[in-house]
């Protein structure tokens, strides 16, 4: 699993990787490279260039891979900048089909973990 991006919810992201949620009971782990990985998460806020890199790692993953969408900056508007919201987030959902929508701001560790569990049940 690579996660891509900025804002608080990495917070909670990184708190599943700790002894109170301890993620890798269900064999889970966090990879450095994208090339070493089969889920993106992908969360927080982004201008058109860091959305051009989140594309390029997508790209740069191993088959067959999937999607997260994590929190309220990656569901619905992905940037400060209100011009750029619509355009930006078109252009993501037209390159890059996500498999699963993680609300809230931010999420929880428990829906986190949960939303991975509903991905590996997907065929």
């Amino acid at each position: 699993m690579y996660v891509a991006g900025y804002g608080c919810c990495k917070q909670e992201i990184l708190a599943s990787v700790g002894p109170v949620y301890d993620i890798s009971r269900f064999g889970i782990s966090f990879v450095s490279y994208p090339e070493d990985a089969d889920v993106l998460v992908f969360q927080g806020f982004y201008n058109g260039k860091g959305l051009r890199k989140v594309i390029n790692v997508y790209n740069q993953m191993v088959q067959p891979k999937k999607v997260i969408a994590l929190g309220k900056c990656a569901l619905e508007s992905l940037s400060y900048a209100e011009s750029e919201k619509n355009d930006m987030l078109y252009e993501f959902k037209k390159r890059i089909k996500v498999d699963v929508y993680v609300p809230g701001c931010p999420p929880r560790p428990e829906a986190f973990i949960y939303s991975i569990l509903r991905l590996i049940e997907k065929p």
